[in-house]
């Protein structure tokens, strides 16, 4: 289970560097176009738009499986292993929480707003107001995935780790 887990994290990692990847090439180019031709493509603008859009809320996802979302540890690492598994838990109900409220009002939003048609791309703007919700529902799948992990995990995942230099610069 976990090696399908690791192929699927390299996967859902690869779609948001390929898609980085992508939309850093775009705005190289655009500008490029833009400032030394003064050639623009509203087309192309908006899909920078909504690949910016579409990494933000990729990467919510990222965020939550290598735990590289905000925290203020300065009072978490006192506590014992056992407190600081029902602190963790506790942090990741706050953030289902939320996760499910961004769901939510983004799926209103999505239903709402999503007839018009873009300017640039002549599309929907539900495919572009979708990125939210979707990517909301798989950050959701995580975390609970997290909660799962951090209530199985021994009490010695918890326990202060010592930090070698390497993973100091990580």
């Amino acid at each position: 289970m976990k090696k399908i887990g690791s192929v699927i994290e390299k996967v859902y990692f690869g779609i948001g560097a390929a898609a980085m990847g992508l939309l850093a090439v775009l705005v190289i180019f655009t500008v490029i176009m833009r400032y030394c031709f003064s050639l623009s493509w509203k087309s192309v603008s908006e899909f920078n738009v909504v690949l910016f859009a579409f990494t933000t809320f990729w990467c919510l996802v990222l965020n939550v499986l290598k735990n590289e979302h905000v925290s203020i540890n300065i009072l978490y690492d006192k506590f014992n292993p056992r407190v600081k598994r029902y602190v963790s838990l506790f942090n990741f109900s706050v953030m289902l929480v939320v996760d499910c409220l961004f769901v939510r009002y983004s799926w209103e939003y999505t239903a709402k707003m999503g007839k018009q048609i873009s300017q640039g791309m002549e599309i929907p703007m539900s495919f572009i107001y979708g990125i939210m919700p979707v990517c909301g529902i798989i950050c959701i799948l995580c975390i609970l995935y997290k909660m799962i992990e951090t209530v199985r995990a021994p009490l010695s995942a918890f326990e202060p780790q010592e930090l070698t230099l390497e993973q100091m610069h990580d």
